[in-house]
Parts: C-alpha cells; sequence; structure tokens
C-alpha cells in the first residue's frame, strides 16, 4: 500500500511539470513586441536637370508596431488654406488645403529591420509662367493652378538606412520631384 501511495505522490508531482513540456512554443505574433521610438526623416528635393531647385525636409518620430489607424500611427499635415472663389449664388468662397500629408506606421520584423507604411500627398501652387514668361497653362478664370504628388510605398530598411525609391516628372516643367526616406532608431 505505501508502495502505492509513493507512487501516486510521485506521479501527482510530476504531472504539472510534463504538462509544461507539452505545451508549444509561443509564435512570433504571440510574443510580447518591444515599442521601439524610431526618427523618420523624408526630404522632397526637386530638380530642374541636374540643378537643385528646393529641398523640403519633414521628420517625426514613429512608435514602432503601434496601431492607431490600420499601419499608420503618425500623421503629419503641414501647408495653408487658399481662397478659391466659386461661381454659385449660395457660397462664394471657398478653401482649398495646400501643403504636405504624411501618414506612416513601422512594424518590426524578426531579422532587425523595420518595414515602413507611408503615405504622401503633397500639393503647392504652381506658377502659371514659363521662366522666359510665357504662359503654361490657360488661365481658369484666374483660379490658381495647383500641382500634386500622391503616393503610397512600403519599404524595408534597417537602422539608418535611407532609399531613394520615388521619382516623378512635373508634366508642366519637367522638373524631377525625388523623395528621400531615412529612418533612425532612438536610443
Amino acid at each position: 500500500m505505501k508502495k502505492w501511495k509513493c507512487l501516486f505522490l510521485i506521479a501527482a508531482l510530476c504531472l504539472p511539470v510534463l504538462q509544461l513540456n507539452g505545451q508549444d512554443k509561443p509564435k512570433t505574433e504571440d510574443r510580447v513586441k518591444v515599442f521601439t521610438p524610431v526618427k523618420v526623416q523624408i526630404v522632397f528635393t526637386e530638380y530642374d536637370g541636374e540643378k537643385k531647385m528646393s529641398s523640403m525636409p519633414y521628420a517625426f518620430t514613429v512608435i514602432s508596431d503601434e496601431k492607431v489607424g490600420g499601419n499608420y500611427s503618425t500623421s503629419l499635415r503641414t501647408g495653408i488654406r487658399v481662397p478659391i472663389e466659386l461661381e454659385s449664388k449660395d457660397q462664394k468662397t471657398t478653401y482649398l488645403d495646400i501643403g504636405t500629408n504624411i501618414d506612416c506606421g513601422i512594424r518590426t520584423e524578426d531579422d532587425g529591420r523595420f518595414h515602413v507604411y507611408l503615405i504622401f500627398d503633397r500639393s503647392a501652387l504652381h506658377p502659371n509662367k514659363s521662366g522666359e514668361g510665357e504662359r503654361l497653362v490657360a488661365s481658369p478664370g484666374g483660379q490658381p493652378v495647383i500641382r500634386q504628388f500622391r503616393t503610397s510605398e512600403n519599404l524595408m530598411l534597417k537602422d539608418g538606412q535611407s532609399s531613394e525609391n520615388l521619382l516623378s516628372t512635373d508634366p508642366l516643367t519637367g522638373h524631377t520631384l525625388r523623395v528621400t526616406v531615412t529612418i533612425n532608431v532612438q536610443k
């Protein structure tokens, strides 16, 4: 009888250890992600041929793996509101937002790289005259001419890495717009 009691006691003590051994290890998705602050710098550079015309930098911090709105956790909005005259008896003026809108989110990958999600929307008042003074487009009733650039991009970058993947040409002037994205993990 004592043998059975000892055997039963040993089995009772060993059962929890056996149960722990039988459990699956957590999957990658189940592991707790460490939120990492990442500085993102985006530079829009406009060129006329090889001559640099302008450079507009934007910098902000994104917390990796933070989900606020889908994949995007940080939004940047900067610009002006331009009055537009309407030909309506109820309303005479409305306003159009001109400037830069950037949405960004970052996901940390297991290999140490970062998956960067970006949406760019950039608009600007476009001069309606060339360098020689000739009109580029027919005057739209005195209304401003708006230049627009929109894109979304997914990048895989390492800490300190830059990417210049976007290149766009303005159809009126032939100027090229280059977009450079750089990320740096904040300590």
